[in-house]
């Protein structure tokens, strides 16, 4: 009989909901059935959300103490929640949630391998340093003429120019146009800055790399504090947690039988 009923309903009309008439195309979209549940399963949740907030005021005891009235203080009408220096960030949470101690030490390890590999082929520690140190020493009389000592005259060049350690043409080279013809020397200029930048890009990825490397150590060492905590032995607290330093702990020493 079952089979008989569902043959019955596959071969029986199917009805379909008729759309919007052309004539109330302005309205927008006809209302369907499914629709409307979503919209009356909406209105009911807000309505029962607003019923059980009326009961929580009636019940409400004007003299009960909860932590948040000294956590948040209300400002313009809103409830603001105070700021509270926590011993965890929320990196360091995401990270100390999600992976293990072993996972820590290897990633600080491959940081450390990267960090060396960048700092052996740059030769440097800091991006400061990659600049030339060049220095161009002029020497005067008196006290005065130092005081008016204008380095661009003294070159005799434009000002805009003073920058540049190579291709600084003269003040009569730039009237009379030669230095449009030294296409050698803007070539050479525009390689250097080109590796001026690309020094810079990898002397900022070194800083970012160093900068992980710490607060995975940081990680690192409270997670194994953590670890520590769970050993047998009564202990003490000697400095609470921060967000760049373990919480540190001294085990009261007990005399073995």
């Amino acid at each position: 009989m079952s089979s008989y009923n569902k043959a019955q309903k596959a071969a029986q009309r199917v009805h379909k909901e008729r759309s919007q008439l052309a004539s109330r195309t302005k309205l927008g979209l006809l209302e369907k059935k499914k629709d409307y549940q979503l919209r009356a399963k909406d209105f009911g949740a807000k309505k029962a959300k607003i019923k059980k907030l009326k009961q929580k005021a009636l019940e409400k005891n004007p003299d009960e103490f909860y932590f948040r009235m000294i956590s948040s203080k209300f400002e313009d009408g809103v409830t603001k929640r105070l700021e509270e220096d926590e011993p965890l960030t929320w990196e360091q949470k995401q990270l100390m949630d999600s992976q293990d101690i072993r996972y820590v030490s290897h990633k600080r390890h491959l940081e450390n391998k990267k960090i060396d590999k960048m700092k052996g082929s740059l030769h440097l520690l800091d991006a400061s340093t990659a600049n030339p140190m060049n220095k161009h020493t002029f020497f005067v009389d008196t006290a005065k003429e130092e005081r008016d000592f204008d380095v661009a005259k003294r070159l005799n060049t434009h000002p805009s120019l003073l920058h540049r350690t190579f291709n600084r043409p003269k003040l009569e080279d730039l009237k009379k146009g030669k230095f449009s013809r030294q296409e050698g020397d803007m070539e050479k200029e525009f390689q250097a800055q080109t590796l001026e930048k690309s020094k810079q890009e990898q002397y900022d990825q070194l800083v970012q790399r160093i900068k992980r490397e710490k607060q995975l150590g940081i990680i690192g060492a409270k997670m194994q504090a953590k670890i520590n905590l769970k050993d047998r032995g009564k202990k003490v607290l000697l400095q609470e947690e921060t967000q760049t330093t373990p919480a540190v702990y001294k085990w009261l020493y007990k005399r073995k039988r």
